[in-house]
C-alpha cells in the first residue's frame, strides 16, 4: 500500500505537493507512523513516495547549513521539479541529512521506497558540481553515493524503486524502475503502460523490476478494454500495482484483478527493445511436468476487428500431433488443431488462449486461480497409469470459485464419473460438466489454503457429423504480401475449417475466411479449403467430382494499378505525437504524418514502377525553433532515391515522382534540416503518395 505525493507539509503558500520532508499534510495529522502500523495490521506492506533529494522549504534550508548546493551569493542553482534547492552529496552535512531522512521513515515503518524525478538530480549535479563542498565529481557517480546511502538506511529487504524517465544510473541498487510516465484513465492511457512495456520488458528481472504504472480497469474503460490492460501486466510479471478504488469495481473487474494478482516470476526472452506494438505475446510455462503457452493476443485498435494467425512452429510448439487451444477469459475449450489457428479478435480487446500439445492421454489443460493457469495455485499433480483418475493438490485464496479445465485426446470422449475436493477435512461441494472433446469441475475454498481434489473420467460416446465441402472459395488482396481467403458460410454443421496452401496445411479457422501473410507479391500460389469436425475428420471429396476447388493466385495480378501507400502495412517506430494531415487549412485524407527523425519501411516486393505525392510541413505545428526544417526522403533497397530542399513552415508543397521499379523495401524518412536525426521537431506530411504498377 504505498503513499503518494500529499503526505508531507504543505508549501508556504499553503499548497498540497511541496518538497518539504519536515513535517505531514494536515490529512495526515495521525503521522505516516501510525499509518504505516495500521497498513501492517490488515496484511499489507506500507510504501511512500519521496522525492528525497529536493527541498523547498527555506527556514529549514537555512538551518542547516551545508547540506543543500547553493551559489557563493546563498541562492539555490538548482530550481527544478525536485525542489528549489537539491541535496550536495558531497559534503558531510548533507551525507548526514539523507541518512537521517531515511532511517526516519524506515523507522516509521515504511519498507517500499519510491524514490521521483531522479533523472534530474543527475542533471542537476553535472550541471552545479562547481557549487558542492568538493567540486568536480562525475554526476552518476555521485547520484549513486545518494543511492548507497539509501540502502545503508532501509536494508536490503526494502524495496527501492526509481522513478522518471529511466535512471539507468541506478541500475545495481534500485530493485525497481519505472519505465513509464503517469498513467490516466482510458483507452488512450491504456498505451502510457503499454509501449514503455515495449521499450524496457528486456530489462525485466534482468536488470531490475520494471514497473510501466499502476493498472487501472475501472469506468469509462469498458470490461474488454479493462482485460487488455490486465492481461499486458499478467502475462509480463512487472511490478503490479492498482490505483482503482476498489471497493468501487463491479464483481466482474474484481476477478478480472484476481486472476493476474500476484505478479509472477517471468523472464522475458526479449533481448532488445521491440519497435512496434506486437500482438501476440507467447509465455511458456513448464510446470509440474504440464509444458504449455499462454499466449495474449491484443488488437490495440479500437475501430475495427482483426484476425491473428498462431503457428505452432513459429511459437516454439515443435509437435505433429493436435494441439489443444483453451480460450482462458472467456473459459472455452476450442478445439485441438494440428499446424495453427486462426483467432479473431474484436477491437480494443483480447484474447488469452492456452495452447497444450495432445499427448494421447485426458489433460488438465487450464485452472481458472491465476492467468499462468497452474504456476501459482497448483502445488501438486499427479496421473494413474491408464490416464483416467486425475489428482491433484491447489493453493487458493478464500472465497475463490475455482475451475479446472480438462480436455480428452482427439477422437476419444469421456465424461467425468465422479470428483471430491477436500479442505483440511471438510469435503466441499463439487459441480463437474461434461462436454464433448472437454470438461469443467469447479469447488470453492471456504478458507485461504491447500485443496486436495481427484477426477475420475469414464468412456463416453461421441455425436459426429459428416461436414461437407465448402463452396465459392475466392482470393482477395490484403495489402502486398497477404491475401484474405473467402467461402461461403456453410448451412451443414461443421466445427470450422482448414486451409492448405500449396498443398500444406496452415491451420484451422472457426470462419469463413483466412488471411495469409508473409507471401511473394510475384509468386503464384494455389490455396484450398476443407471443412473439418471436432474429431480432426474433414470432407471427402466425390470421386465424380471434377470440379477444381483449390484456387490459384498471384498478388501482383490482383493488385489494381494504383495503391495508396497510406493504405499499407509498414514497420517503424510510432512518431511521438500523430494528427491528421492538415496543409493551408485544407484536410487531406490518404495521407500521413511523421516527426523528425523517423523512418517507414514498406516492402514492396518489386511489384511496383514509381511512387508519386507531395510532402509539406503541417499546419499542426506545437513548438519551432527559429529557422527549423525538415527533409524528406525515399529509399529503395538502402539506396537513396530522393532527396527534398530543407522545408519550414512558410514554404510551398513540394511534389515528387519517384522511379521504384524493382524496389524491394520502400524506405520513407525525415530528417531535420541541420542534419542531425532526431525525434520531435516539425510535423512532416507525406500528402496522397501512391504507387503505381
Amino acid at each position: 500500500m504505498q503513499i503518494d505525493d500529499g503526505w508531507q507539509s504543505l508549501s508556504a503558500a499553503g499548497r498540497k505537493g511541496s518538497r518539504d520532508w519536515t513535517g505531514f499534510d494536515p490529512n495526515f495529522s495521525g503521522g505516516m507512523a501510525d499509518l504505516a502500523s495500521y497498513i501492517k495490521s490488515k496484511g499489507l506492506v506500507p510504501g511512500i513516495w519521496i522525492a528525497p533529494h529536493g527541498q523547498s522549504n527555506a527556514e529549514m534550508v537555512k538551518n542547516n547549513p551545508g547540506v543543500f548546493i547553493l551559489k557563493p551569493d546563498g541562492t539555490s542553482p538548482s530550481k527544478t521539479w525536485e525542489g528549489d534547492w537539491l541535496l550536495d552529496p558531497t559534503s558531510e552535512a548533507g551525507k548526514k541529512y539523507f541518512h537521517d531522512l531515511f532511517a526516519t521513515m524506515h523507522g516509521w515503518g515504511y519498507d517500499y521506497f519510491k524514490i521521483d524525478g531522479q533523472p534530474i538530480v543527475v542533471e542537476e549535479y553535472a550541471k552545479n558540481s562547481e557549487f558542492m563542498a568538493v567540486p568536480g565529481g562525475a554526476a552518476d557517480s555521485l547520484y549513486r553515493s545518494t543511492l548507497d546511502i539509501i540502502r545503508d538506511e532501509i536494508g536490503e529487504k526494502s524495496y527501492l524503486l526509481g522513478c522518471w524517465g529511466l535512471p539507468v544510473e541506478g541500475a545495481g541498487i534500485m530493485d525497481g524502475s519505472r519505465t513509464g510516465g503517469d498513467v490516466v484513465l482510458g483507452w488512450d492511457g491504456f498505451f502510457t503502460a503499454l509501449d514503455p512495456t515495449l521499450e524496457s520488458y528486456w530489462q525485466h528481472n534482468i536488470v531490475w523490476y520494471t514497473d510501466p504504472d499502476v493498472m487501472l480497469l475501472r469506468q469509462p474503460l469498458t470490461v474488454e478494454q479493462a482485460r487488455v490492460w490486465a492481461t499486458l501486466q499478467g502475462l509480463t510479471g512487472q511490478a503490479l500495482m492498482s490505483s482503482d478504488r476498489l471497493t468501487d469495481l463491479s464483481a466482474e473487474r474484481v476477478d478480472m484483478m484476481r486472476k493476474v494478482y500476484p505478479a509472477v516470476d517471468i523472464r522475458p526472452l526479449d533481448l532488445f527493445p521491440a519497435g512496434e506494438r506486437k500482438r501476440i505475446w507467447d509465455l511458456k510455462v513448464n510446470h509440474l511436468g504440464r509444458q504449455y503457452d499462454v499466449a495474449g493476443l491484443f488488437n490495440f485498435d479500437a475501430s475495427k476487428p482483426v484476425t491473428l494467425n498462431l503457428n505452432w512452429k513459429e511459437l516454439g510448439i515443435e509437435t505433429d500431433a493436435p494441439v489443444h487451444v483453451f480460450d482462458y477469459w472467456n473459459s472455452e475449450y476450442m478445439g485441438a488443431w494440428e499446424a495453427g489457428a486462426a483467432i479473431e479478435i474484436m477491437p480494443a480487446s483480447v484474447r488469452v488462449v492456452t495452447l497444450v500439445p495432445d499427448n494421447g492421454k485426458i489433460q488438465l489443460v487450464s485452472t481458472s486461480r491465476h492467468i499462468t493457469q497452474g504456476w501459482v495455485d497448483l502445488r501438486e499433480l499427479h496421473s494413474d497409469d491408464q490416464g483416467t483418475v486425475i489428482s491433484g493438490v491447489s493453493t487458493l485464496p478464500a472465497g475463490n470459485e475455482y475451475k479446472m479445465h480438462f480436455a480428452y485426446p482427439r477422437g476419444s470422449y469421456y465424461r467425468v464419473k465422479s470428483v471430491a475436493a477436500v479442505a483440511g477435512k471438510k469435503k466441499l461441494e463439487v459441480s463437474a460438466t461434461s462436454h464433448q472433446g472437454w470438461a469443467e469441475v469447479s469447488f470453492t475454498a471456504p478458507v485461504s489454503g491447500n485443496i486436495s481434489w481427484n477426477v475420475t473420467f469414464e468412456p463416453d460416446y461421441a455425436y459426429s457429423y459428416t461436414v461437407r465441402q465448402p463452396d465459392g472459395v475466392s482470393v482477395e488482396p490484403e495489402g502486398l504480401n497477404a491475401v484474405r481467403v473467402s467461402w461461403r458460410s456453410q448451412y451443414y454443421l461443421n466445427a470450422g475449417y482448414q486451409v492448405y496452401l500449396d498443398g500444406n496445411l496452415l491451420g484451422y479457422t472457426p470462419n469463413s475466411f483466412y488471411v495469409i501473410n508473409n507471401l511473394d507479391p510475384q509468386k503464384e500460389y494455389s490455396v484450398d479449403v476443407r471443412t473439418v469436425w471436432s474429431d480432426g475428420t474433414i470432407n471427402q471429396r466425390n470421386a465424380n467430382d471434377t470440379r477444381k476447388y483449390d484456387v490459384s493466385f498471384t498478388i501482383s495480378q490482383l493488385l489494381p494499378a494504383e495503391v495508396s501507400l497510406s493504405d499499407l502495412s509498414w514497420t517503424g517506430p510510432v512518431s511521438w505525437f500523430s494528427w491528421p494531415v492538415i496543409i493551408d487549412g485544407k484536410r487531406y485524407p490518404d495521407s500521413f504524418g511523421m516527426s523528425g527523425g523517423s523512418v517507414r519501411k514498406y516492402n514492396l516486393g518489386g511489384v511496383f514502377t514509381s511512387l508519386s505525392g507531395a510532402v509539406s510541413v503541417d499546419d499542426n505545428i506545437r513548438r519551432q525553433r527559429p529557422g527549423q526544417t525538415v527533409v524528406f526522403l525515399v529509399m529503395g533497397d538502402g539506396k537513396e532515391l530522393w532527396r527534398s530542399a530543407a522545408m519550414g513552415p512558410d514554404d510551398p508543397t513540394a511534389g515528387f515522382d519517384v522511379p521504384v521499379a524493382g524496389v524491394k523495401e520502400l524506405e520513407l524518412a525525415v530528417e531535420s534540416g541541420d542534419g542531425e536525426s532526431r525525434f520531435g521537431g516539425l510535423p512532416a506530411d507525406w500528402i496522397k503518395p501512391v504507387l503505381k504498377k
